[in-house]
């Protein structure tokens, strides 16, 4: 090997060497800061570093709510609960009985039912008028002595 050869060995050589303990210092260090940070509650110093509320205007909220499934929320609710906690009679004191009653239609609902009642009156008329020709009938057929047709 040539004197240059051997030089160019040896200076590569120390090179390497220099470059690698700066390399493990480098690592040994920022292992000591990530195991530091990682015990290290960063709220507060996130906060006053970050301005939140310039952060939260870039958000697309609609894409956040387009995200979510909705059935999966309301399959995860405890409906009996929720109801438990309404005060039912607390609620039927705001109801606006006049304006309920100002809004409804009283003569179609009068008119509806009364026509539901009649129909049904003249379907039972109509039933007992059946069953009496049938049992008019019946008492004929005997009195002529006739068999059941």
């Amino acid at each position: 090997m040539s004197l240059l050869g051997a030089t160019r060995n040896a200076a590569t050589s120390a090179v390497s060497a220099a470059v690698a303990v700066p390399r493990s210092v480098v690592h040994a260090v920022l292992d000591d800061v990530v195991d530091y940070l990682s015990g290290t509650d960063l709220t507060p110093v996130l906060t006053s570093a970050i301005d939140l509320n310039r952060v939260l205007a870039t958000v697309d909220v609609q894409a956040l709510v387009d995200r979510v499934d909705i059935n999966r929320v309301l399959a995860s609710v405890d409906l009996d609960a929720l109801l438990a906690r309404i005060d039912v009679n607390a609620l039927l004191d705001r109801v606006d009985v006049d304006a309920l009653v100002a809004h409804t239609d009283l003569t179609t609902i009068v008119r509806d039912a009364s026509a539901s009642v009649s129909s049904e009156v003249i379907d039972d008329v109509r039933s007992g008028s059946e069953r009496a020709d049938d049992g008019v009938e019946r008492f004929v057929n005997r009195v002529l002595r006739r068999g059941d047709r």
